[in-house]
C-alpha cells in the first residue's frame, strides 16, 4: 500500500508499505529519502505517535493513502543528553544534571588544550565510517580536498 509521510513544516514523501512493515522501517525508508535522522522522528496518526515496534496492520486507520504527520524533534543539547545519561545510573534529576555540568566543563577543558592539528585529525575522523571511507556528505559545501585521506 502507499502512504504520503507530511512533515510539519515542511516537505512530504511517498511510502510503498506492506501491512507487516514496522513502523521504525517506515523511520528507516524517511531517513534515507529525507535525510532526517530516525531518533529525531516522532511519526503521528490523528494526533498519536506510533509505536516503532508495532506494524502498519496494528494501527487499522493506516489504509493506502493515509497521511502520517513526522514531527522533527530538535534533539537534546550536551548538558540534557549527559543529564539523561547518568539518570539511567539511578540518581536523582539535581545530581545527574550536575554531573553533566562537570562533564561538559571537562570537555571544554580538554577541548581547548587541543591544538589545530588535533582538532583537525579529530574532524575528518569524525566524517570517516568504520571502514575510513568519507561519509555520504551529498549537501556538505566546503572547501576542503579530502580525497587525501580516502583508503
Amino acid at each position: 500500500m502507499n502512504i504520503t509521510i507530511k512533515q510539519l513544516q515542511g516537505g512530504e514523501c511517498a511510502l510503498e508499505v506492506f501491512p507487516t512493515t514496522k513502523i521504525l522501517d517506515i523511520k528507516q525508508q524517511i531517513a534515507t529519502k529525507l535525510k532526517i535522522p530516525i531518533l529525531e522522528q516522532k511519526l503521528l496518526l490523528l494526533g498519536r505517535a506510533l509505536n516503532d515496534e508495532q506494524t502498519v496492520q496494528s494501527y487499522p486507520s493506516i489504509k493506502n493513502g493515509t497521511k502520517l504527520n513526522l514531527v522533527v524533534k530538535k534533539p537534546d543539547g550536551i548538558i540534557e543528553a549527559a543529564t539523561k545519561y547518568f539518570k539511567s545510573g539511578g540518581i536523582t534529576e539535581t545530581e545527574a544534571r550536575a554531573k553533566a555540568h562537570i562533564f561538559v566543563k571537562t570537555l571544554e577543558d580538554n577541548f581547548a588544550k587541543l591544538s589545530w592539528d588535533d582538532i583537525e585529525r579529530l574532524s575528518i575522523d569524525c566524517m570517516l565510517d568504520e571502514n575510513g571511507r568519507l561519509l555520504d556528505s551529498e549537501n556538505q559545501e566546503n572547501e576542503c580536498d579530502y580525497d587525501e585521506f580516502e583508503p
